[in-house]
């Protein structure tokens, strides 16, 4: 086996310390720019490989910053290409976690990127409750937290503003004529859906119409089944209903799914709007109509509040709500007259 090329043997090769290799590579401004380019030609060439670990001790952090997502399979996975956009403008490098929607994982995930001193984390939490994160990270690495499940004004956080976006959905269904809407969602019990559900509640009460909410608890996240499932009861609730809106767009894929296999047309018998913007909603056999999250402007505001926070730690927490956008497409249309 080839032996590993060390900074000791590229300091020797190149007639220089330790210390002025190390600071050529690492660019410390006190090292001229021939010496920097010699060095790190030579690095190439020998193939020299850094300890990425050892220079983190070193230096007390890095250039990396974690992203603990609670299920890759989601808006979070498909948004982490905009945050690796980000962070590459800003000199920084992305490692991705998938929890698996399991809070121990979560949880090691999150030990392991302190110890390996990452620069940041950013974290989809798995639940509401981020105390056990809270108390791990405070005081040793700056954490901004993605989603609509924290909105503790003591930590920070970016979210898209789920009210304003189911406004934008149930002004959409109301202004084609639609009364008899229903909302689908995976749960009620967390702040995201509260804020969603008072949103849809008002919408309702200013047409004069009862609510509607469905939801199930026992998706396991599979949004797909939870979606057709809470159609067939409401199938076989016998209610009438011309327009669905789910806050998921994996729910409302799902829920397509059982209408159509139900012989519903969509759009012709019933509307259906999701939530969120996922790439598979624009997929032409699909085309969901939904509401969107703003993924680039969600991205860099995260990695720009990482790096403030990295650079001093003594600022007050951040927050930002991204305003949403209803992106139109072939599943909703105005209400049949017949």
């Amino acid at each position: 086996m080839k032996r590993a090329v060390t900074m000791a043997m590229l300091a020797k090769e190149l007639g220089l310390s330790e210390s002025a290799v190390s600071k050529a590579l690492n660019d410390y401004p006190d090292i001229g720019p021939e010496t920097k380019k010699l060095v790190r030609e030579k690095a190439e060439e020998l193939g020299y490989t850094p300890n990425i670990l050892a220079r983190n001790l070193a230096k007390k952090t890095s250039n990396f910053v974690g992203v603990v997502i609670r299920d890759i399979n989601s808006i979070y996975g498909e948004m982490f290409k905009s945050l690796s956009a980000a962070a590459v403008q800003q000199g920084l490098n992305l490692i991705l976690y998938d929890t698996g929607n399991d809070r121990t994982t979560e949880r090691d995930c999150v030990r392991n990127l302190i110890n390996t001193m990452a620069m940041g984390i950013v974290v989809v939490p798995v639940s509401e409750d981020i105390d056990r994160i809270r108390r791990m990270t405070r005081g040793r690495v700056p954490v901004v937290y993605l989603g609509s499940k924290v909105r503790d004004e003591s930590v920070n956080f970016v979210s898209a503003d789920g009210a304003a976006g189911t406004e934008l959905a149930m002004q959409h269904l109301i202004s084609q004529g639609h009364r008899k809407i229903v909302m689908l969602c995976d749960h009620k019990f967390s702040s995201s859906r509260s804020h969603k559900m008072a949103a849809y509640r008002a919408a309702m009460q200013s047409i004069g119409e009862e609510e509607h909410i469905l939801s199930s608890d026992d998706t396991q996240g599979d949004l797909l089944r939870g979606g057709r499932e809470l159609v067939q009861r409401l199938l076989a609730s016998g209610e009438r209903f011309t327009a669905l809106y789910a806050v998921k767009d994996m729910l409302a894929i799902g829920a397509v799914g059982a209408l159509e296999e139900a012989g519903i047309k969509v759009p012709e018998d019933v509307s259906v709007v999701g939530y969120d913007g996922i790439d598979a909603a624009a997929l032409p056999q699909i085309s969901l109509t939904c509401v969107s999250q703003p993924r680039a402007e969600m991205a860099e505001k995260v990695i720009d509040i990482l790096r403030r926070h990295a650079e001093d730690p003594s600022l007050p927490p951040e927050h930002y709500l991204a305003m949403p956008e209803l992106i139109v497409r072939r599943s909703t249309a105005a209400v049949s007259k017949n």
